[in-house]
């Protein structure tokens, strides 16, 4: 398992602190949430966990994460509903989507909608770790 990628915390007194990436992770299924959580903290990870679209954007300023990692289908707000409301306030973010119910043509429009990266579940945690350490390097879009 590779380490994330260190980045440079915003810290009045010592700017070159160096820090744990941020990922907020959002999924209405808690197991899967604190499954998620235990993987990404373990790998290096600051994670933060959301059990709505709707409080991720509550949370997306104060939390300022360098990374998001979303459901496709949630309860009221999902996915792509919450990937949009994100990118248009913060374009550069990358936001991961993971999906139970995933097709080729949704992959697609994911990617052709900017969306950085596209997984379905099950899906290899090393593989999520790899698109994760390309987000935060600020990398090309990982694709599917």
């Amino acid at each position: 398992m590779t380490a994330p990628v260190a980045k440079v915390c915003d810290h009045p007194k010592s700017p070159s602190v160096s820090c744990k990436p941020a990922v907020m992770l959002v999924d209405d299924d808690r197991d899967l949430l604190r499954l998620l959580s235990i993987r990404l903290t373990a790998a290096g990870y600051d994670v933060r966990s959301m059990t709505s679209g709707e409080e991720a954007l509550e949370q997306l300023e104060q939390n300022n994460p360098d990374v998001i990692v979303t459901d496709l289908q949630m309860d009221g707000m999902d996915g792509m509903t919450l990937f949009d409301r994100v990118h248009a306030s913060r374009p550069t973010l990358p936001v991961l989507v993971l999906t139970a119910h995933g097709t080729i043509p949704d992959a697609f429009s994911t990617a052709n909608r900017g969306v950085f990266s596209y997984l379905t579940k099950p899906f290899n945690s090393r593989v999520l770790l790899s698109h994760l350490e390309r987000a935060v390097d600020g990398g090309a879009t990982a694709g599917t």
